[in-house]
């Protein structure tokens, strides 16, 4: 065998190992362990209070206006910077006005129209 054939044959098995460390790393982290599973397994999440996380969604869909002046002279040096600025703030308005406008439906029908990244928002901002 010649010294090339080997040297790429040595490189290709070193090339394999590598990818197979990184994907069993990979599928490691992603797993959840026993203990971890029997912690979730049969526990019930609390229930989120939905008026109260409307509100809060309310409020800051209001409180994202906060600084705005002070971000434009410091970030929003020239006249596009300020208008992406503004268009960044007006959208994160209108996203948590439309949460809680969800929140509300939900707590009124009775209905899961929540989507699992909604919970966790409302859960959040209402701790």
């Amino acid at each position: 065998m010649g010294v090339r054939k080997r040297i790429f044959t040595l490189s290709a098995a070193i090339g394999a190992g590598i990818v197979t460390i990184a994907i069993g790393l990979i599928l490691w982290s992603t797993t959840l362990s026993p203990a971890s599973q029997a912690q979730t397994v049969g526990v019930e999440p609390a229930p989120i209070p939905l008026e109260q996380a409307a509100s809060q969604a309310e409020d800051l869909s209001q409180d994202v206006y906060g600084g705005l002046d002070t971000t434009k002279k410091i970030i929003g040096k020239t006249e596009p910077r300020n208008q992406a600025i503004e268009r960044g703030r007006d959208a994160a308005s209108q996203k948590m006005e439309e949460l809680s406008d969800r929140a509300r439906q939900a707590e009124a029908s009775g209905d899961d129209v929540l989507s699992a990244t909604d919970k966790r928002v409302l859960k959040h901002i209402s701790e």
